[in-house]
């Protein structure tokens, strides 16, 4: 139902119009004529008819009550993030795992809830689990579950008794959503670390990708499909080497979730030269990135072999070379030389400049550096490292084990960037620290937490996709909390107003299928 206006020669009328569906298309009726739009509004005809109509509506007589009577806000909570992972939650099975998880266990409370909670607070703040009970007082659940401190700390312990369980029937339940995508897995790791002393044994010294070699920490691994779906993670002690994660997680999706041969895909900082003969010595199909500047046989061998270049995708071009058992794959991004070679040819227009005016503020300076020739006597642009560099604009260079063609393997890879972008911002949106857990079980309960997070973070950012739309994550959440849920009391009865929904908080009620509450509602 709607109103429209309607010309009739010189005027215009309003009327109430509604559709309706007559063999098959879709047709519309005039219920009500209004009036001549330019009387209605001259007089003001209008705002009475809706007046008088609001006394009809219990939901609008009650706002309209609540304004004439001015009436005080009880409380004001947060409802719009709730309302859609609330639905996400559910859709994704994880409300019925848990509970039926629960059952023949001596938890004496919601746990489900407690899990759910923490799930959520993930999702839209950062900070400590004490935090997370604090928050809550801030969320309207309408079922009204009361979740304390203790309950969201024994909700972790609980979680990592059943986490391969619960992953595998995550799996099993949408298991249309990883079809023909199980062939190639994406496989990324970040570390964790504590600010106490963590679990002994499990919290260790190790390469620090946070740059906090100062504290312990833990290794966090992701599996994920190539259509971007998270399949698993896993979790080592801090110290544990790249090459140990890798052959751990083949071995998990072999046995846990039957997948045949699995070819890695891997960034160049996880594999090193050994690591991958370990890889081959397990069976392990790879495809990884390697270093340019940093191998020899890639910089003066693999560079330098001639051949034509093949187009297998848009700004994508690729060749294969092969040095004895090893095989190559150089790939070109066209677009990505022209900005290297556009860029480089500015920097060095401001060296050229400000070498004229002094040479020493130039030396500390990493990005400058590297094109500087410098001596006892005099410092100078080095053109000889300025024509070398030009040799990898737009490229990288792969290595792989597989039969597959080189196309293949260049776009395979293209897609682990995807993944990665992805995986870098989750790390930023579900960041787990801080993190000051002593028991190792509510430490992995806590991380686990963090990966169902992500879980649902990437089905919600795929249902807006698949309707079109981008919006960068913080506005997302900036909006959905914006969605809020206020008690009052008007004429001694008490009810629960809702606010608007804003910007792209409509997208995501309707992407997950949520309805949108009534504007008011009796308690």
């Amino acid at each position: 139902m709607f109103v429209r206006i309607k010309k009739s020669g010189p005027r215009k009328y309003l009327e109430l119009v509604e559709n309706y569906r007559h063999e098959g298309k879709v047709r519309q009726r005039v219920l009500l004529n209004l009036g001549r739009v330019d009387f209605l509004r001259d007089t003001k005809a209008a705002e009475l008819v809706a007046v008088a109509l609001a006394k009809h509506s219990d939901e609008l007589a009650v706002i309209s009550t609540a304004r004439q009577e001015n009436q005080s806000v009880i409380w004001d909570k947060e409802w719009g993030t709730y309302l859609v992972f609330r639905r996400l939650w559910h859709e994704a099975g994880l409300e019925q795992i848990i509970k039926l998880k629960k059952r023949g266990t001596r938890c004496n409370f919601d746990v489900e809830k407690a899990l759910f909670y923490t799930v959520l607070h993930r999702l839209t703040e950062t900070g400590s689990d004490l935090a997370a009970s604090k928050w809550l007082e801030d969320i309207y659940d309408p079922e009204g579950v009361k979740v304390k401190y203790h309950h969201l700390l024994r909700a972790m312990g609980f979680v990592e008794q059943f986490k391969e369980e619960i992953e595998q029937e995550l799996f099993l339940r949408n298991r249309t959503l990883f079809e023909n995508s199980l062939d190639l897995v994406f496989f990324d790791t970040t570390s964790i670390y504590f600010e106490g002393e963590g679990p002994q044994g499990f919290a260790e010294y190790g390469y620090s990708k946070d740059h906090r070699p100062d504290r312990k920490q833990i290794i966090v691994g992701v599996v994920m499909t190539r259509a971007g779906e998270p399949l698993c993670c896993e979790w080592w002690p801090g110290n544990m080497s790249d090459v140990k994660t890798l052959v751990d997680v083949v071995g998990v999706l072999k046995g846990r979730f039957a997948i045949g041969r699995v070819t890695l895909v891997c960034d160049k900082g996880m594999v090193s030269r050994e690591n991958l003969g370990k890889l081959q010595e397990n069976e392990i199909d790879y495809i990884v990135g390697v270093r340019l500047r940093l191998l020899k046989r890639v910089r003066e061998e693999v560079l330098s072999r001639g051949g034509r270049y093949h187009e297998v995708a848009p700004n994508l071009k690729v060749k294969e070379v092969n040095l004895g058992s090893e095989r190559y794959i150089v790939c070109v991004n066209p677009e990505e030389a022209r900005r290297n070679a556009q860029a480089r040819r500015q920097m060095v227009e401001e060296l050229e400049g400000k070498l004229k005016k002094g040479a020493k503020s130039l030396i500390g300076n990493k990005g400058y550096r590297r094109y500087l020739k410098i001596d006892r006597e005099a410092v100078s642009l080095d053109h000889d490292r300025v024509k070398l560099e030009s040799r990898y604009d737009g490229k990288f260079v792969l290595t792989t084990s597989t039969n597959l063609p080189a196309g293949e393997v260049a776009c395979a890879y293209k897609s682990l960037w995807q993944v990665e972008c992805a995986f870098r911002t989750l790390k930023e949106v579900l960041r787990s620290r801080p993190v000051f857990h002593r028991s190792e079980a509510n430490v992995k309960g806590h991380v686990f937490c963090s990966y169902l997070a992500l879980c649902l973070l990437v089905r919600l950012r795929k249902l807006l996709e698949e309707r079109g739309e981008v919006t960068a994550w913080a506005d997302l959440i900036r909006d959905l909390r914006s969605f809020r849920a206020m008690k009052m009391e008007v004429s001694g009865k008490e009810y629960i107003f809702r606010t608007r929904l804003r910007g792209s908080a409509h997208s995501a009620f309707q992407a997950v299928g949520q309805k949108v509450p009534p504007s008011v509602v009796k308690l």
